[in-house]
């Protein structure tokens, strides 16, 4: 038995109940994750995609970012007999090839990433999160290592891009409103890099969450009921009418 997983739901896992129940049991509680994050990652995406990482950072090295081919794009090139990919072009989606945890258990990853930058010698996993000025790649450190493993270790279809040695979040936090004008606003965002250092430890550390994940995936019940989880907090209230 193989077990796959998406980078971008190790940012929300808090509750193991809810997360044993979507996986095994395919019942979710759907929260509503506001849309307009995903509306502001994508303009800043667009914005920066035809720049250099200077344009993000000074702290970072020099370096281009790869565009995404949609699978109608590369199935017309394919047509014409050309290649999918031109350089610095990636598909939007990536897989891993099948990876071992901590007790030899398969399991593969699978996601779409941000930013992908191709330095001199090396490759980069950036990511843009719209929130307050403290610095949050902890709560991030996961998925950017994810990442990094899918591109070292690629199923067929996914380019293999190693080493990946540089890893970090781009975050904007929205500050004063400097003009408004019919219904529009001009207003400032402050913009900050800060940079995860990728190393043996963090990559010991990734695979022994994914082993202690999959250790709860592989129970024959549920776990119990967090009494701070909201979610749980509400399904026991409803099961006491």
């Amino acid at each position: 038995m193989s077990f796959h997983f998406s980078p971008s739901e190790f940012n929300f896992l808090l509750c193991k109940r809810c997360y044993y129940l979507k996986k095994v049991k395919g019942l979710e509680f759907k929260g509503g994750f506001p849309e307009i994050f995903n509306t502001l990652d994508l303009s800043q995406k667009k914005y920066f995609l035809s720049k250099d990482t200077h344009s993000l950072s000074k702290e970072l090295p020099k370096g281009d970012f790869f565009k995404t081919v949609t699978k109608k794009e590369r199935d017309e090139r394919i047509k014409k007999k050309l290649s999918e990919f031109n350089a610095l072009e990636l598909p939007g989606k990536i897989y891993s090839a099948e990876l071992k945890d901590k007790k030899d258990r398969i399991f593969t990853l699978g996601g779409i990433p941000d930013l992908v930058v191709k330095f001199d010698d090396s490759y980069g996993i950036l990511d843009f999160k719209t929130t307050g000025e403290k610095d949050k790649t902890q709560n991030y450190k996961f998925q950017l290592e994810s990442y990094a493993l899918i591109f070292e270790n690629p199923k067929i279809g996914t380019p293999k891009l190693s080493p990946v040695k540089h890893m970090g979040l781009i975050q904007f936090t929205p500050k004063e409103i400097k003009s408004n004008n019919d219904g529009s606003i001009l207003q400032n965002i402050k913009m900050q890099y800060f940079k995860l250092e990728r190393n043996q430890k963090h990559k010991d550390d990734f695979l022994n969450f994914i082993t202690n994940l999959i250790d709860i995936l592989e129970k024959n019940h549920a776990p119990f009921f967090d009494a701070r989880c909201n979610i749980c907090n509400t399904a026991r209230e409803v099961e006491k009418i």
